[in-house]
């Protein structure tokens, strides 16, 4: 291949990863925790935010009964069966204030005596909060599908494809040469290089899944707009059954002859969840969420099922695996193969794994990019001299990567001590979190890099492991009330890897070379970096 061909891509891996890495550092660190995240919403419950839980055969008397005495329930309410990832309560719905538009949710059960309770409370929801991380990187703004965040991740994914073929194709001449080769020596940025590539090449088929289903899920809408508008017309792009009677709410479907439908289609299904939409209209529907070992299903955590809940024949649905076809198989393996949801509790253990070694790819990424500088202005005078952009990196790299870190951790925290009944706790999560962020990416911007790397480290070590230190005082340490054992299991799987990394720093701590930006030296004159300042040369053929 052509010296001048692969330097061009090796231009285009550089910058397109740089642009990129720090966002995509956020999403693959949240995106890892997201594979726990029933057992983290699970984890943050209080006793004032459950009710009981109920047999199953009492499901059919408890939503006859709430929509009963509360017909406002009818416009959407959730019910959890025992298999359901969160057991906050039996049933729950929501009531929108019609003049300031607030969102009230509202929970329901029997208690001892089979009698209906009703309570209204805020569930933290840690999960979901993380997966909001996961999805736009902590970038405030909008909501949902609507996330100012999501867009700017949709543009970074795109960047990310782009930067993952540019680096396969450099990597290529010395494919045989260099693969899982890891060398360690005097010569820090081949051994950054050797590090980034055998991360980037053991994960190269889940990072192109992700980088692809991670573009399409940010414009989802936009897409589906433009095929409306340009394909569609005036024609409908799905169909949707005719209206019919309204019926009377004790025609619904019972629970137990409703899972016994869907298991005729698909016996592997097992009933989790029901959401109910509209039941005192012309057009009621359903959505059956269920659990099914194995098997490559549409959502994160379910594969789904939507009806009529007033009929019991279980119409066809192309988000059963059964009723697969060319198009909606490969619509159902993108959303798989991206959330993980195959394959069980193995396969979201093999995701958690790769999702932390994306987020190593990032940073190797930025600590290449660093040294390769260093490498270049070498020589230049006696003195050690830094770039502005070479320190500016260093810092941004410190601070984003230890304030994810931080920031989790710290709203954990706050969701597990906070009284849930008298605060408004998703604030208060989000606050933890942004403070922790931004307390450890300021920092990082007082001190030197490698300081600021260390004392940061020492404070997420400390919050990281108040996590099962709070589940024993709390009385479930490794899940032993809760059954959410993996919680503390991934906090003291991450506290001590933090543990082994800060004594690893502070052993090369006299062993820095005095011209590179981790030194502990005093501030050294800047050379001002400028747009016409050299590429680093990342290949591994041009280095020394």
């Amino acid at each position: 291949m052509r010296v001048e061909l692969i330097k061009t891509y090796k231009s285009v891996h550089t910058w397109t990863g740089i642009l990129a890495g720090l966002f995509l550092y956020i999403a693959f660190v949240a995106g890892a925790l997201t594979m726990f995240k029933g057992p983290l919403n699970q984890w943050a419950l209080q006793p004032g935010t459950t009710l009981p839980s109920i047999s199953i055969d009492q499901y059919d008397s408890l939503i006859s009964e709430v929509l009963q005495a509360h017909p406002e329930a009818a416009k959407q309410m959730t019910v959890q069966l025992p298999l359901a990832g969160l057991q906050t309560a039996p049933v729950s719905w929501e009531i929108e204030d019609e003049e300031t538009h607030d969102h009230t949710l509202w929970y329901a059960s029997f208690n001892e005596k089979g009698e209906l309770i009703t309570q209204s409370f805020t569930v933290s929801a840690i999960g979901e909060f993380v997966d909001h991380l996961h999805r736009t990187a902590g970038i405030p703004g909008g909501e949902g599908h609507d996330a100012f965040g999501t867009y700017v991740l949709g543009v970074v994914a795109a960047l990310y494809f782009v930067a993952l073929i540019s680096g396969l194709i450099v990597f290529l001449p010395t494919w045989f040469k260099d693969l899982l080769v890891l060398r360690k020596g005097k010569n820090r940025k081949r051994y950054w290089l050797d590090f980034h590539n055998v991360l980037g090449i053991t994960s190269l088929p889940f990072h192109l899944i992700i980088a692809f289903t991670a573009f399409v899920f940010a414009f989802h809408d936009p897409l589906y707009g433009a095929l409306r508008v340009a394909v569609y017309g005036d024609s409908p792009m799905f169909t949707r059954p005719a209206p019919a009677e309204v019926k009377s709410f004790s025609e619904l479907v019972p629970v137990t002859e409703l899972e016994a439908a869907i298991q005729k289609g698909e016996p592997k299904f097992q009933m989790a969840e029901i959401l109910y939409l509209n039941l005192d209209t012309r057009a009621p529907r359903m959505r059956v969420g269920g659990i099914m070992h194995g098997e490559v299903v549409r959502g994160a955590e379910y594969g789904y099922v939507l009806g009529n809940p007033y009929q019991r024949e279980i119409p066809y649905s192309s988000f059963l695996p059964s009723n697969l076809n060319g198009y909606s198989g490969a619509v159902m393996s993108f959303f798989s193969l991206h959330f993980g949801s195959f394959g069980g509790n193995a396969v979201r253990w093999v995701y958690f794994i790769l999702g932390i070694m994306g987020a190593l790819i990032f940073l190797t990424g930025n600590i290449l990019w660093i040294e390769s500088r260093r490498k270049k202005r070498r020589g230049q005078g006696t003195l050690p001299v830094q770039t502005t952009s070479s320190m500016v990196m260093a810092r941004l790299t410190v601070g984003v990567g230890l304030g994810t870190i931080l920031g989790i951790a710290a709203s954990m925290l706050a969701v597990k001590w906070l009284p849930h009944a008298q605060v408004d706790i998703e604030f208060w999560q989000r606050a933890a979190y942004y403070t922790g962020f931004l307390f450890a990416l300021i920092w990082a911007f007082i001190r030197r890099p490698m300081a600021a790397a260390r004392q940061l480290l020492a404070f997420c070590i400390a919050t990281i492991f108040l996590i099962p230190i709070s589940s024993l005082i709390k009385g479930d340490l490794l899940g032993a009330a809760t059954q959410v054992w993996a919680v503390d299991f991934v906090a003291l799987l991450i506290g001590t890897s933090f543990v082994l990394l800060l004594v690893h720093l502070r052993k090369r701590q006299t062993k820095i070379e005095a011209d590179s930006v981790w030194s502990e030296f005093v501030e050294k004159p800047v050379i001002e970096s400028s747009i016409q300042d050299p590429l680093p040369d990342t290949h591994p053929q041009a280095s020394g």
